[in-house]
């Protein structure tokens, strides 16, 4: 059977080094726990992973999304467990992996969906932003708490979404093409608390993933508004 190609999978990246995140996940079939390129690294060390959850790298139309959410890595609920042996959920996750789907509604997901939509609520209604907001994450793998750095720079999937980032993703948004707000880890992600240069922000957050109190978040979460909802 011919493979269907997605539009937002034929995006040009600058330099024929950016490898896009989107074909390095392309091939992997419906149902995989690891990534092929991680399995030896999982094989030898320990690790906080959840590996009978599906990875989740990324979450929404990450391809094309206006603005974009830099996190560490996927948190763990027990609906994940059951959503990776139901067949529509290794769909979904299908679905997602091509970097055009938008963020799940309450009826697909309801634990991502409450995570993601708390998030987003300073910035318009669900239903506006879940085709143009994207979360991705350095690791791929579910866990309950991670911290462990130097295990994800060993992984593959892991520099794979660091390099497409950092020679893609960033200059995208240091040109205006579109904002990328670092929320977590930023000096891994390569970029420093509270820097900025055009579309590309590190502000100074909570653990949680939250823009803490001040100007400086009125001024991120009204020009976040003005870009989702803007004409």
């Amino acid at each position: 059977m011919r493979r269907r190609t997605s539009i937002c999978q034929l995006r040009k990246y600058p330099g024929a080094e950016v490898r896009s995140i989107f074909d390095f996940w392309r091939d992997v079939p419906n149902g995989v726990h690891i990534h092929p390129a991680d399995v030896d690294v999982l094989s030898r060390v320990d690790h906080g992973f959840e590996l009978r959850c599906l990875p989740g790298q990324w979450m929404g139309p990450l391809a094309t999304a206006k603005a974009v959410f830099l996190y560490l890595s996927p948190g763990l609920t027990p609906f994940d467990l059951s959503f990776a042996l139901d067949p529509t959920g290794q769909r979904w996750h299908a679905l997602q992996r091509t970097g055009c789907h938008p963020l799940p509604g309450p009826d697909e997901h309801g634990p991502a969906f409450k995570w993601w939509s708390r998030r987003a609520g300073a910035y318009g209604a669900w239903g506006d932003l879940r085709a143009k907001i994207a979360f991705a994450n350095i690791g791929a793998y579910h866990s309950r708490t991670f911290d462990d750095l130097p295990l994800l720079a060993a992984l593959p999937s892991s520099r794979a979404m660091l390099d497409w980032a950092q020679g893609a993703l960033f200059e995208e948004a240091r040109r205006g093409d579109r904002i990328v707000v670092c929320m977590r880890s930023a000096r891994f992600w390569g970029l420093e608390p509270g820097w900025s240069e055009g579309g590309l922000v590190a502000p100074v957050v909570g653990r949680g993933g939250y823009l803490r109190h001040g100007p400086n978040r009125v001024m991120l979460e009204e020009r976040l508004r003005q870009e989702l909802l803007g004409p």
